[in-house]
């Protein structure tokens, strides 16, 4: 090899990619520091992407030109000091060659083997998972079948005329909503859907949260209040669990009321043989689960009191 002809041609190389470097570094400071946004979102991230593949080469080349420069050093030594020239044998660099090869196959060989035992271990780990999802998702259509038949016929009247305050039932709600997260496992979240009359809203959400004490001490209801929901699907499964209707979902939803990407279940509460209420519990105590998310598909069957 040519150590002065390599030398030169690295020191170049370096020159240069530095000088690109400082350009691409001075824009991505303008554009995300200063704020003056020069640059497409798109190509804020190939610069960036752009700017640490140069910091990389830059580092080898500056390495390989120390190395060069040893080298010019040690053979500028040796010639003053009138050293013999050895040459290395062919069969030593056919060797050397051999063992370089041998040692990337075997670098390839490794690397390759730890991606199929990491994706082995993440599989494992998913189905361990989905067996906890399940598991979940079943403590939680359990407990369904027993809520909705925690509610008084006083309180379904309640519900069904829309009058919780006027008849004083706020309490009773306020205390039965609060006593499901700590009596089920899992501690769900337990949330009540009504149909309102308050235009041009249609159906209002009771939570433990929303029934407050006002200035006075009197409990007040504060609903969160729909005109409508985020999802086609959600809207139809509601519509259809106020006729009283099952519904198998298909797909994922991952609405506003209705979550299935997270254990949860519902049903319905009927009085006077009618629906009046939708009962929705959640989960909040599931573990970390891994990639793909998982969801499930609602009750099996149409789950009331």
């Amino acid at each position: 090899m040519n150590h002065r002809f390599a030398l030169r041609l690295v020191t170049s190389l370096t020159v240069w990619l530095l000088s690109l470097s400082c350009v691409g570094i001075v824009l991505w400071v303008i554009d995300e520091f200063l704020g003056w946004d020069i640059l497409p979102d798109a190509l804020t991230l190939v610069v960036r992407a752009l700017l640490v593949a140069s910091g990389i080469i830059a580092l080898v080349l500056v390495v390989m030109n120390v190395v060069l420069s040893l080298a010019l050093i040690a053979e500028a030594n040796a010639s003053r000091a009138q050293l013999p020239d050895y040459a290395i044998s062919r069969w030593f660099t056919r060797r050397m060659r051999r063992t370089i090869l041998a040692g990337c196959l075997a670098i390839a060989l490794l690397l390759g083997g730890l991606q199929i035992i990491n994706q082995v271990r993440l599989q494992s780990f998913i189905r361990a998972d989905r067996v906890e999802f399940n598991q979940v998702q079943d403590d939680m259509d359990a407990a369904v079948e027993q809520v909705v038949g925690l509610f008084p016929s006083p309180l379904l009247e309640a519900l069904k005329t829309n009058t919780l305050e006027q008849q004083g039932q706020l309490g009773n709600l306020k205390k039965l909503l609060q006593s499901i997260s700590s009596s089920f496992p899992h501690n769900p979240i337990a949330v009540i859907l009504i149909p309102t009359n308050e235009a041009p809203f249609k159906y209002a959400r009771i939570e433990a949260g929303t029934i407050v004490a006002n200035d006075e001490g009197q409990l007040a209801l504060t609903p969160k209040l729909y005109t409508s929901f985020p999802t086609q699907t959600e809207s139809q499964v509601v519509e259809q669990l106020f006729s009283g209707q099952h519904t198998k979902l298909q797909a994922e939803v991952n609405g506003d009321f209705i979550r299935t990407n997270i254990p949860s279940s519902w049903g319905v509460l009927n009085h006077d043989g009618q629906p009046v209420a939708i009962v929705y519990l959640e989960s909040t105590q599931h573990g970390n689960f891994h990639q793909p998310p998982f969801h499930h598909d609602g009750p099996d069957t149409l789950i009331t009191n």
